[in-house]
C-alpha cells in the first residue's frame, strides 16, 4: 500500500499569511494620506512661483495665499505658524516645517516630519 502525504499549508499557516497581508494593507492605508498631504504641500509651494509679483508680497499675504491653497487641497495639518518667510537681495525663501501624525494601531502612531522650502528669485 502506498501512503500519500498531504502537502500544503494548514489553517493556522493561512491565518498567519492573512495577518501579515492585513498588517501591510493597514500600514499602506495609514501612510498614504500622510504622503499625499506632503505632495500637496510641495505642489502648493511650487505654485507660489506662478503668483505675479510674489517677491513683493508681505508675509501675511503669502501665508494667506498658502492657507487658501491648503484649504482647497484639503490639507489640514499646516498651521500659519509653521510657515517661515525670509527675503534678502531679491530672493524670497518660504519654508514650511511640520509633522503629520496618524494613529496606526492604537498605541502606535506613524509620523512624517517634513521641511519643505522654496526659493524664488525676483524677476
Amino acid at each position: 500500500m502506498i501512503i500519500k502525504r498531504q502537502a500544503g499549508m494548514t489553517g493556522a499557516g493561512w491565518l498567519v499569511v492573512l495577518a501579515i497581508i492585513g498588517f501591510f494593507i493597514a500600514f499602506g492605508l495609514t501612510i498614504l494620506p500622510i504622503q499625499l498631504a506632503a505632495y500637496k504641500v510641495r505642489s502648493s509651494l511650487k505654485g507660489l512661483e506662478e503668483v505675479p509679483h510674489i517677491t513683493k508680497k508681505t508675509k501675511k499675504e503669502i501665508v494667506t495665499i498658502l492657507m487658501n491653497q491648503f484649504n482647497i487641497e484639503g490639507v489640514d495639518v499646516i498651521k500659519p505658524e509653521y510657515i517661515t518667510y525670509k527675503k534678502e537681495k531679491g530672493v524670497l525663501t518660504v519654508q514650511i516645517n511640520y509633522e503629520n501624525r496618524k494613529t496606526f494601531i492604537k498605541p502606535f502612531d506613524i509620523t512624517g516630519v517634513y521641511n519643505e522650502e522654496i526659493r524664488i528669485v525676483e524677476r
